[in-house]
């Protein structure tokens, strides 16, 4: 299966993205399917743009966006040939999704790029002139090549591991006892500390007496945590989320002891999606609902 690029540009630069195309597609045509634009595959009937885009964003594993001198603005007095608006929007939002190892920006010669440009390298070109062109592709053929061998590690979604969580786990659980015309409560508890999960959940057990005990009286797995002082009130620590902390911590390594406070920001975020993910899914489950609450270890 070929990776999936992404070309975009305004209509005045259609011209520019299709030499683009096909020049990517004589280099790199074994490993890269590139779809342009103008092709249908990306703008479907009845999808507003910016619906279409946000899926683009994230199904295609690169982006290039040509930024050709469409436009003439005139800011604090002077006036300059700018990209066309849509097209420094769209780059943004593939630049957020794969990153700056994966999105490209082809920018004519003279064309006035946002501030944030600043100081950030990007291939030039001069239009008119073959070997100008030639060259600017060139570049970012080779920064592609530099990723052949290697896969862009986006963050886990944690919605998707809190559904896997709900109906693997909450919703069997809940189903089981909904059966039996057993009455229960579910409490999931989110440790903010991912980095041993089962080290928190001996700790919560000693500080809680409980006992393990299975969904299906007649296997032993799964099974759920019940307070021994309180018949049918049951509790887990997901320990699925172990899988958000191994992401993070190959996304962003440290080479220092101590807490990551990009990483440990990072990881509340998703903790709060997957809390939030469960809780929807949980009121709109017969079986669930008003039975499933959440707090947060300390």
């Amino acid at each position: 299966m070929k990776r999936k690029l992404f070309i975009g540009s305004s209509l005045e630069g259609l011209s520019i993205a299709k030499e683009l195309k096909a020049k990517v597609d004589a280099d790199c045509g074994e490993w890269i399917n590139s779809e342009i634009w103008e092709n249908g595959t990306v703008f479907s009937l009845n999808r507003n743009t910016l619906h279409c885009l946000v899926r683009a964003a994230r199904k295609f594993e690169y982006g290039i966006l040509v930024a050709t001198k469409d436009d003439i603005i005139k800011s604090r007095k002077r006036i300059s040939a700018v990209p066309r608006d849509n097209v420094i929007f769209e780059m943004g939002m593939f630049l957020g999704s794969l990153g700056l190892t994966r999105a490209f920006l082809l920018v004519e010669q003279e064309s006035k790029l946002p501030t944030d440009y600043n100081g950030v390298t990007v291939p030039y070109f001069q239009k008119g002139i073959k070997s100008s062109l030639d060259n600017a592709i060139k570049e970012i053929i080779n920064a592609f090549d530099k990723t052949r061998l290697t896969y862009n590690l986006k963050p886990m979604p944690s919605a998707a591991l809190a559904l896997g969580y709900f109906e693997n786990f909450i919703e069997v659980l809940a189903r089981k006892r909904l059966e039996q015309d057993i009455d229960f409560e579910l409490e999931v508890l989110l440790p903010k500390n991912l980095k041993d999960i089962n080290a928190e959940i001996l700790a919560y057990k000693h500080h809680n007496k409980s006992r393990e005990v299975s969904i299906f009286p007649d296997r032993p797995r799964p099974a759920v945590f019940e307070l021994e002082a309180q018949k049918n009130h049951y509790w887990d620590i997901p320990t699925t989320l172990s899988t958000l902390y191994k992401l993070m911590d190959i996304l962003l390594p440290s080479d220092e002891i101590g807490i990551n406070q990009e990483k440990q920001e990072w990881i509340e975020h998703e903790l709060r999606n997957f809390k939030g993910t469960i809780e929807i899914l949980a009121q709109k489950s017969t079986a669930c609902k008003d039975r499933i609450s959440f707090s947060f270890l300390n």
